[in-house]
C-alpha cells in the first residue's frame, strides 16, 4: 500500500503523464473533490473525465510540486501549473496563451488511495492570463 506522500507523487506523475487509467486506480470509488469549498466532482469516474477535459484545454499542462507535507493522511500539495490553452476551455475556444499559476490542493489519502481533494486555485489569475476577464486585452 502506498504511503500518503507516495500516493500523491503517483497522482502527480499520472497527471503529468496523461495516464487516466493510472490516475483512476489511485482514487477511491467514493472520491469527492471540492473547489474553493464547494463540491465539484463526485465519484472517481467523474474526476477522471474532468481531468481529461483539462488535458484537452491545455495539452502541455504540467504540474510541478513545490511543497508536499503530510499529517494524518492529509497531504498538502503546493505547486505551479503551467501550460498553453490550445483547446476548448469551459465552452470557450482556445486562446493560444500560456499560463503559469501557483495553486494548493489538500488530498485525503486512505488505504493508499485518494478519497477527498480540496483545491484552491488562482482562477482569476488563470482567466486574466488567458485574456478571458471582461476588459482584458486580446
Amino acid at each position: 500500500m502506498l504511503s500518503p506522500i507516495e500516493c500523491v507523487k503517483a497522482v502527480v506523475a499520472c497527471d503529468n503523464g496523461r495516464d487516466s487509467a493510472g490516475y483512476r486506480r489511485l482514487l477511491h470509488d467514493d472520491y469527492v473533490s471540492f473547489v474553493h469549498g464547494k463540491e465539484s466532482t463526485v465519484g472517481a469516474e467523474a474526476e477522471v473525465l474532468a481531468l481529461a477535459r483539462w488535458w484537452k484545454a491545455a495539452s502541455d499542462v504540467h504540474l510541478e510540486p513545490l511543497v508536499m507535507v503530510e499529517s494524518g493522511g492529509l497531504v498538502t500539495l503546493r505547486y505551479t501549473l503551467a501550460g498553453t490553452n490550445d483547446g476548448e476551455f469551459f465552452g470557450r475556444p482556445a486562446t493560444g496563451r500560456r499560463f503559469v499559476l501557483e495553486n494548493c490542493t489538500l488530498l485525503q489519502v486512505e488505504q493508499g488511495r485518494v478519497q477527498r481533494a480540496y483545491r484552491y486555485s488562482d482562477t482569476m489569475g488563470l482567466l486574466g492570463q488567458l485574456g478571458l476577464l471582461p476588459g482584458a486585452a486580446s
